[in-house]
């Protein structure tokens, strides 16, 4: 089973390490992850994002996310996947992952790539994790959108056109 979280930290400051520190104690799941926050030359936010690949036991897994939940200041949602249409709301205005499950990478991959390019103005952050599919090779690709909206959606539709990817996606309000 793919497990894929998403976490928004409403204040960096104030949580300083204790994510970390809950990471480190269960880093037997954590597969991959990936942080991030805005950052520019007007602004740098006290908000911050990370995703979470996890790869383990259930119940070990189980206990990460419990500990995650426990901590104040953090919204942590689970990544579902899905083929064809997806029952997840897409009216969100806040920051929003996609996460791809691509089963036989070599042949769906120049496939999929094309999409990304044609949509890669809308592609803020691209992170590709290797990944066990029903006991076959697949790739995971996690992207953080950013820009128009309504190019999330057509990007989305375009690629549940291809039966084969799951894609999952989770949106934290602004």
């Amino acid at each position: 089973m793919v497990r894929v979280l998403g976490i928004k930290i409403t204040d960096r400051i104030k949580e300083a390490g204790l994510v970390q520190k809950a990471l480190s104690e269960h880093s037997g799941v954590v597969s991959t992850r990936l942080g991030f926050h805005e950052l520019n030359d007007e602004l740098c936010s006290r908000e911050g994002f990370m995703v979470i690949h996890l790869a383990g036991q259930i119940d070990d897994c189980e206990a990460l996310v419990l500990q995650l939940k426990k901590i104040e200041g953090l919204f942590v949602k689970e990544m579902l996947f899905s083929h064809g249409l997806s029952d997840a709301s897409a009216d969100c205005d806040g920051t929003t992952i996609l996460g791809l499950m691509i089963p036989r990478r070599d042949d769906l991959g120049p496939q999929v790539q094309a999409l990304l390019t044609t949509y890669g103005c809308v592609i803020r952050t691209r992170l590709g994790v290797n990944e066990v599919w029903f006991g076959e090779p697949a790739g995971l690709i996690l992207l953080e959108l950013s820009g128009d909206r309504s190019q999330y959606a057509s990007l989305e539709r375009s690629l549940r056109e291809i039966e084969e990817i799951a894609i999952g996606r989770v949106c934290f309000p602004a």
